[in-house]
């Protein structure tokens, strides 16, 4: 950028990569830089970035370069002022109801922008969401039995995936509809709030972003102090949804954890656990059937 650095800060640590501050001499005098070992990634988050921003009410960072040296990527971007949506300070936010209300209006006006094929934002050539999402689950479904076989995951996690998999034409029989674009990871810990004014500043980090049914994105939702500010039950209130809808948010985040496991390559399986039993706990209440999983579970 033909500029000179004055300071870097680190501001943020996620599961591929960190977050820092940094102070230049010219405009726009402060970026954010990411820096990650996983330079495919950061070529598809750029892509995602530039794509939203053109298309959403919400704020996503404008992008400045990707750079890699010795097998670490640097993508710089807008640093959008405002605290993380994981701070403790969000207890303390002087309106939660303006700030409940803001973040539910972000993700209703991307669900706004429609299409008439479903599947990734770049290359959308599904007529059906049930077709697409089959078609992404059988390979979580295969990378789940083959760590099961050695031993490598938990008999609740493959339960569950077991149920999803026996009960998946009826979980999604009516899904159908206009294909609705989404950011694909619009949880609190990627939301930059203005603190005084209660609102919602922009939106970070985008992750397998889609073209996808309404109710794909509501497990986002539930994390955090997104179920402590209880925006699932207002977006829930301002909508209208399905009958399985609780039962596909626990499916959404068990398959899209382990996603994350087969780009990564490595897991902590606690949040895996916690987000299986939530499924299978989900699927007993409303009483799918459980009974006919394989023998090995």
């Amino acid at each position: 950028m033909n500029t000179k650095v004055k300071y870097v800060r680190e501001c943020g640590k996620g599961a591929s990569g960190s977050v820092y501050r940094v102070r230049i001499s010219s405009e726009p005098y402060i970026l954010a830089v990411k820096h990650s070992k996983f330079y495919d990634n950061m070529i598809k988050e750029k892509a995602m970035l530039d794509f939203l921003s053109a298309r959403v009410s919400y704020k996503v960072p404008k992008t400045y370069f990707l750079y890699e040296e010795n097998g670490t990527a640097f993508l710089a971007m807008d640093f959008i002022k405002g605290i993380s949506g994981k701070s403790k300070l969000i207890k303390f936010i002087p309106n939660r109801n303006r700030l409940k209300n803001s973040i539910i209006d972000a993700l209703m006006n991307a669900q706004s922008v429609q299409n008439d094929k479903f599947g990734k934002y770049d290359n959308p050539v599904y007529d059906t969401w049930h077709y697409y999402y089959r078609n992404y689950f059988e390979e979580i479904y295969g990378f789940t039995k083959s760590k099961y076989v050695k031993n490598e995951i938990e008999a609740e996690i493959m339960q569950a995936v077991e149920i999803i998999d026996n009960n998946f034409d009826k979980i999604f029989l009516n899904t159908s509809g206009k294909a609705c674009l989404c950011h694909g990871d619009f949880w609190m810990p990627n939301l930059i709030i203005d603190f005084w004014k209660s609102e919602l500043a922009g939106a970070v980090d985008p992750f397998d972003m889609l073209w996808a049914e309404p109710e794909y994105e509501l497990f986002c939702l539930t994390l955090g102090f997104g179920e402590t500010l209880g925006l699932y039950e207002e977006y829930k209130k301002r909508n209208q949804t399905s009958v399985y809808c609780d039962l596909k948010v626990e499916i959404y985040a068990l398959c899209n954890e382990l996603n994350w496991y087969i780009l990564l390559g490595e897991m902590g399986h606690d949040y895996l656990l916690f987000r299986a039993k939530r499924l299978i706990e989900k699927a007993e209440r409303i009483g799918v059937n459980i009974e006919n999983q394989s023998n090995d579970c």
